[in-house]
């Protein structure tokens, strides 16, 4: 086998769809140079690869990717599957890195959330729109907000893969998008949060104890900022369980999927 590459190479990501099989690499490079990289080998010896993409990052950051994809072989995304619902993967698209646990966390929160047909539920970052997708046929209406554009493309080619009708993803930071979808006379009474370990800002947090939810679900992969906001939810808002999920085994991190409800409710 060979893949050669002439440049300076940063970064190689790759993605496996754990009920298709199918693999998307991801060489992240400093700059690109047609025909430089040479992937035949790797295609030949890995016949699951489904594509590979070029991604240039030329800035000096920890970042992995930019949003610049190359695709040089296949169609520049994969398809996996959970539960009953199959989604299209993109590199820039945010993907949990354990499907099987993944299933896990939806069904806890979905179940925490005690869903029913008259909800209105905000998925908020969304990403490819598994939740909310997961959710849709529990509810009346499901909003799933994002900032990654390439993740919005890919929730909504989701939605009518998985034939969703109920479900609109809006592109945007949940601060700015979240507040304007409330001015905009859209009154969720549920809401799905699943934020990066950076956890919420100030101004969803405030969103969250003025409409004082009757359901409210925290799904977290980072401890210290779930404390700092549930200390600050409680203003408004009961704890009512704390669930953690194993979802990165041999490790010390942990997923916790946390239910709120408002204050005097039972």
């Amino acid at each position: 086998m060979k893949i050669r590459i002439h440049g300076v190479l940063r970064n190689i990501m790759i993605r496996e769809g754990f009920a298709t099989g199918q693999i998307l690499v991801a060489i992240v490079e400093s700059k690109f140079v047609k025909g430089a990289i040479d992937i035949n080998g790797l295609i030949d010896k890995f016949p699951n690869i489904k594509t590979v993409v070029a991604n240039i990052n030329s800035k000096n950051t920890n970042v992995v990717l930019s949003n610049e994809n190359i695709v040089l072989y296949g169609d520049g995304y994969i398809y996996d599957k959970i539960g009953d619902y199959t989604f299209k993967i993109s590199p820039n698209s945010f993907y949990q890195v354990n499907p099987k646990q993944t299933k896990v966390i939806y069904e806890t929160a979905i179940k925490e959330a005690s869903l029913n047909k008259n909800d209105i539920l905000c998925d908020l970052y969304s990403g490819i729109g598994t939740i909310g997708i997961f959710a849709s046929k529990y509810v009346k209406n499901v909003y799933g907000i994002e900032i990654v554009s390439q993740a919005i493309k890919d929730a909504k080619e989701n939605a009518k893969i998985n034939n969703i009708e109920n479900i609109e993803f809006i592109e945007g930071d949940v601060e700015t998008a979240f507040d304007k979808l409330l001015k905009s006379n859209i009154n969720p009474n549920a809401v799905i949060v699943d934020p990066p370990r950076k956890g919420l800002d100030e101004k969803t947090i405030e969103n969250f104890n003025n409409l004082k939810l009757e359901k409210l679900v925290y799904v977290s992969c980072n401890p210290a900022t779930l404390a700092r906001d549930l200390s600050i939810l409680q203003k408004e808002y009961e704890i009512k369980s704390i669930t953690p999920i194993d979802n990165f085994p041999y490790s010390s991190h942990v997923e916790t999927v946390v239910t709120l409800n408002k204050k005097g409710k039972k």
